[in-house]
């Protein structure tokens, strides 16, 4: 057994494994609607940065299509909306995986005195200082 090829080896798997992990440019820039849009929110951005300067993109800038337009070129916007086909494929990849609630954590027992919060009636010792305070009334 030769050490040099077990490292190469290693390191072969090591690349196969990281060119299956998905990245974040695949989704936020190589589509051509990606691309399109990144583009889009730049020339609108710049045009409001030059308003300053025309009146007539100052009209335009100030109108109430440019204010949705505003939300629609947000960069954030952009962001979110293409990053979730990368989230998607990121759960899929990883060994991360949505798992519904139980039963007893959506619907908690009753408490002590049959409210449906435990935290808000006084007898019961879960709802902290209000339990206390019931209890030891003059302090």
């Amino acid at each position: 057994m030769d050490p040099a090829n077990d490292t190469a080896a290693d390191n072969n798997q090591m690349d196969e494994g990281a060119s299956l992990r998905p990245k974040a440019s695949d989704w936020l820039w190589r589509p051509w609607y990606a691309r399109l849009w990144w583009a889009v929110i730049g020339i609108y951005w710049a045009g409001n940065v030059g308003s300053i300067y025309s009146p007539v993109l100052d009209q335009f800038y100030s109108s109430a299509l440019a204010g949705f337009l505003n939300v629609a070129f947000f960069p954030p916007l952009a962001l979110m909306v293409l990053g979730l086909g990368f989230a998607r494929e990121w759960f899929e990849w990883s060994d991360w995986e949505f798992v519904e609630p139980t039963h007893e954590q959506m619907f908690p027992k009753r408490s002590v005195g049959g409210r449906r919060d435990p935290y808000s009636d006084p007898l019961d010792p879960r709802s902290g200082m209000l339990h206390w305070r019931h209890f030891h009334p003059d302090r």
